[in-house]
């Protein structure tokens, strides 16, 4: 069975700008602010799951040494060809965020997008913590998004349809227990492809469990909404941070 995102990649930057531009554009003055802020001065940086890798060109250009992070193939071959051009050039890695492993360690993790909210198996979020535990150095920073349930109200209901230039996005929601899940069915002149993402909701205590259980101390947990500062927030950014050893 084919990753997901791996039919959906080609298009999926065109499919972001249908919803008012990039995503990282909009997060990108939070996270800075918040590595900017940190206790102990941040030089390296893991992206964990960076998709098509706009924020690893936005973090390489504030400064940082980058290493960006994806399991999926078709997601990374886009990311590389936006860094070629880069100097020095962010390390890219195909890797499990549930079993990160790293030559060195960072000085801070982000992981924004859904990708948290995307290990959806019992046990994901716990092996995922454990690993970025790991791949942190001591007192290291974790910046990570995850979706309020308000986004799944929003955003993850009924059948949404999106006209690209070179593509037609339908993305049909479903429901199974704890899993949402998106079906996408792309078409373009050269025929008809599918992908399928899943999300779980997580809770707090859920979230504050699994840190504790890895090492890691909750520093803080902003509320937000990207994409109308007004409105009701979809968005967690929670900051934490490595404390054993």
């Amino acid at each position: 069975m084919p990753e997901s995102y791996d039919h959906f990649a080609p298009h999926f930057d065109a499919w972001q700008r249908a919803f008012g531009g990039a995503y990282d554009d909009l997060v990108l003055p939070r996270l800075l602010r918040a590595l900017a802020r940190h206790t102990q001065r941040v030089r390296r940086v893991v992206d964990l799951g960076i998709g098509t890798g706009d924020l690893v060109v936005a973090l390489a250009r504030a400064g940082y040494a980058v290493v960006g992070v994806d399991r999926s193939p078709a997601m990374l071959e886009v990311a590389r060809a936006k860094i070629a051009a880069l100097q020095p050039r962010p390390l890219l890695l195909q890797q499990d965020l549930r079993a990160l492993r790293l030559d060195v360690a960072a000085d801070a993790a982000v992981c924004v997008y859904t990708v948290m909210n995307q290990l959806t198996a019992d046990g994901d979020l716990a092996r995922a913590m454990s690993s970025i535990h790991d791949a942190l150095v001591p007192g290291g920073l974790f910046l990570f998004e995850l979706n309020l349930p308000e986004a799944y109200e929003r955003y993850w209901t009924g059948v949404e349809c999106t006209t690209l230039p070179e593509a037609v996005i339908t993305r049909e929601h479903r429901r199974d227990g704890a899993v949402v899940e998106a079906r996408v069915t792309i078409r373009t002149d050269g025929g008809i492809a599918h992908d399928r993402i899943a999300q779980r909701p997580y809770a707090d205590a859920e979230i504050e469990a699994a840190l504790g259980a890895a090492g890691l101390a909750p520093l803080g947990v902003e509320r937000f909404n990207p994409f109308e500062p007004s409105g009701r927030p979809m968005k967690a950014l929670w900051s934490v941070q490595r404390v054993r050893a």
